[in-house]
């Protein structure tokens, strides 16, 4: 086979591509201070970077994750503090009631009721906080919804039985549209159907609508009532890493139910002006035994906060040990590079003036020209 001048120089040309791709590797590795640059440089520990800067990505989600709990928890432990020292100021009240001074404590606990409600119903950025699973429901309200022509059901808790119930449903304005009579009410939860008409037939326009309640027993003594729960029984879950999952009570029921049944028992027996002793240590009872479970709460957030705490510290240790394992895989040594580097420039630059002999150039360059 005859070796032609134009085989020749394709061959130079080919050998001399090659030992400049080796150049520009040896100088990106210098550049970039990276022995790994791309996959081809090699391929297994390529695929080892990849998969442990995926570890590090689901760990910062974990650590977000951790980081979003930790700011619910300090939100939660401020209401429950403040609903604390709420309830202790009903108990105050109670213990300096008198028969001369119910009608105006009644009066102050209906205050203390309207914001341990308020703060029952906390809204936080991802919505209602003590909901359960279902963060779009508020928790407690006395209201009723109009769509389409079509009421919801008025949902109530009563503290003890009851022969007679009167429910009085106002507008936005705060009229009275409709009133409503039960011969009979449950301890617990009750539910009443309403056709959504007024006191004439008429369908009242969608919207929503807000309503009382009253009671009382076959004696004639009043029934306390008050706000149902109306979120579910779900906790509020976090992942915070590798089948580690750290659950907080957002069970408004479980948290704030016995705190309002408590304060409306009380307010209940004032307004009647039944003061007298042993009704008022029962009443007092009540509210200490719904303190204790706010403490408590308090207690199990705060423990839970410390284990989020000792996930976020595990998960900065294994960020930077893989943080660790990338670098070393990845970075070359200086030293050899600059060496490799040298040797490579070298090798090309005599490449060079080889094919520039060989094709009796002065440089390879007089033939591209």
């Amino acid at each position: 086979m005859r070796v032609t001048y134009s085989m020749m120089v394709k061959n130079m040309e080919y050998w001399t591509s090659k030992q400049l791709e080796k150049l520009n590797n040896a100088q990106t590795i210098v550049a970039s201070g990276k022995q790994i640059n791309k996959p081809s440089d090699d391929p297994e520990a390529a695929g080892q970077i990849l998969a442990d800067r995926t570890t590090i990505s689901k760990y910062g989600q974990y650590e977000l994750n951790v980081s979003q709990a930790q700011t619910w928890i300090k939100e939660s432990d401020t209401t429950l503090s403040t609903v604390n020292t709420l309830l202790q100021k009903a108990k105050d009240i109670l213990s300096s009631v008198s028969s001369t001074t119910s009608t105006t404590s009644a009066g102050e606990l209906s205050s203390i009721y309207d914001e341990v409600i308020n703060y029952a119903n906390t809204y936080s950025s991802s919505g209602y906080m003590y909901s359960g699973n279902d963060s779009t429901v508020k928790p407690f309200a006395n209201d009723v919804e109009i769509s389409g022509g079509v009421p919801s059901d008025i949902v109530f808790d009563l503290a003890g039985t009851a022969s007679d119930v009167t429910i009085k449903i106002t507008d936005s304005t705060g009229t009275v549209v409709r009133t409503l009579t039960a011969t009979s009410g449950v301890e617990g939860t009750n539910t009443i159907t309403w056709d959504g008409c007024d006191y004439s037939g008429n369908t009242l326009t969608d919207g929503n609508y807000s309503f009382t309640v009253s009671a009382s027993n076959d004696s004639g003594d009043a029934v306390a009532a008050y706000s149902t729960y109306r979120g579910d029984e779900g906790g509020k879950e976090v992942v915070a890493g590798e089948s580690s999952t750290v659950v907080l009570n957002n069970n408004g029921g479980e948290i704030f139910s016995s705190a309002l049944k408590g304060l409306s028992e009380a307010i209940t027996a004032l307004n009647s002006s039944d003061t007298g002793s042993t009704t008022i240590s029962n009443l007092s009872a009540s509210l200490t035994d719904a303190i204790s479970k706010i403490q408590a709460e308090e207690t199990t957030l705060s423990n839970k906060n410390s284990l989020l705490e000792n996930s976020t510290s595990r998960l900065t240790e294994l960020t930077l040990y893989v943080s660790n394992r990338i670098s070393d895989t990845e970075t070359g040594d200086t030293t050899t590079a600059a060496t490799e580097l040298q040797a490579q420039t070298t090798a090309y630059e005599t490449t060079m003036s080889a094919t520039a002999s060989v094709l009796k150039m002065s440089t390879l360059k007089d033939y591209l020209a």
